[in-house]
């Protein structure tokens, strides 16, 4: 799901809800990615499995 950053706002709640259930949220700003929400999950596995690399 792409939405304006200004937008999420109103949303934030449901759009925290929408990332723990595994759907990745890019918040746009001039209709470019500037953020992206994913679940705490997700984002630990995602930098435990960057450190193993390393």
């Amino acid at each position: 799901m792409r939405i304006a950053s200004n937008d999420a706002r109103a949303i934030l709640p449901d759009l925290i809800r929408r990332a723990e259930s595994g759907e990745t949220i890019h918040l746009t700003r001039y209709h470019r990615d500037a953020a992206v929400i994913i679940s705490a999950e997700r984002y630990e596995r995602l930098t435990r499995n960057l450190m193993e690399d390393n």
